[in-house]
């Protein structure tokens, strides 16, 4: 069996999105990122900005440290703050749209945390596309007209938040490589040569276990 889908999952700067966009177009696959989240805003009556909202919202956990630090907090949280809310319910949806697409197949699916959410699909290929920070900034910062130390400051903002919704919504403490079937660094290689890499791997389909051998039988008597 071949893989049926591609999640990527990247961080601002390493052109995960071009990489996205151009396995999807050799492959002739569908292509979904924002069309999740207006997909489920649509579903849900709210405003596509309430969903996106949701994906980048503080953990409560984080919220409650800043207000610490301020001295704003001096009595235990109330209990009824544990309570799911409207947060909570979107971002569940987003992660079954992910999954649901997935299962549909003949897509490529970009951000949302892809890779976590079809963990379970063995014919999803996952893919992480990273780069080092410097080479990020320096993208960041040319296509923004902004500097380098400007766009770092916002890719480390970003990063904590990624990893603040990793853990929010999937548990995960530390993200690592071990997560991904494949991990690319396009500090050097190019979106389309990244690309080639995935198309590669697809035509290749996943690996598969040897059959089990069934155990040799004692002889009779």
């Amino acid at each position: 069996m071949g893989y049926r889908a591609i999640a990527v999952s990247q961080v601002d700067g390493a052109d995960g999105e071009l990489v996205g966009r151009d396995v999807s177009q050799r492959l002739g696959f569908g292509y979904l990122n924002e069309a999740i989240v207006a997909q489920v805003a649509k579903d849900q009556g709210v405003d596509t900005a309430v969903v996106v909202g949701a994906e980048r919202r503080k953990s409560f956990f984080t919220r409650v440290a800043e207000m610490a630090a301020r001295g704003a907090v001096d009595v235990p949280p109330d209990p009824s703050l544990y309570v799911p809310d409207q947060t909570d319910t979107l971002l569940s949806l987003i992660r079954d749209a992910v999954r649901d697409a997935a299962d549909r197949g003949s897509v490529v699916l970009v951000a949302h945390a892809a890779c976590y959410a079809c963990a379970d699909r063995p014919e999803v290929l996952r893919v992480c596309i990273t780069a080092p920070l410097p080479a990020r900034a320096s993208r960041v910062a040319s296509a923004l007209g902004v500097s380098e130390k400007e766009a770092a400051r916002s890719l480390r903002r970003s990063d904590a938040g990624r990893a603040s919704y990793l853990k929010r919504v999937y548990g995960v403490g530390g993200e690592s490589p071990a997560d991904y079937d494949v991990v690319i660094n396009t500090e050097r290689l190019a979106p389309d040569a990244a690309a080639g890499v995935i198309l590669g791997l697809v035509q290749a389909g996943p690996a598969t276990l040897p059959p089990a051998t069934a155990p040799d039988r004692a002889p009779d008597g």
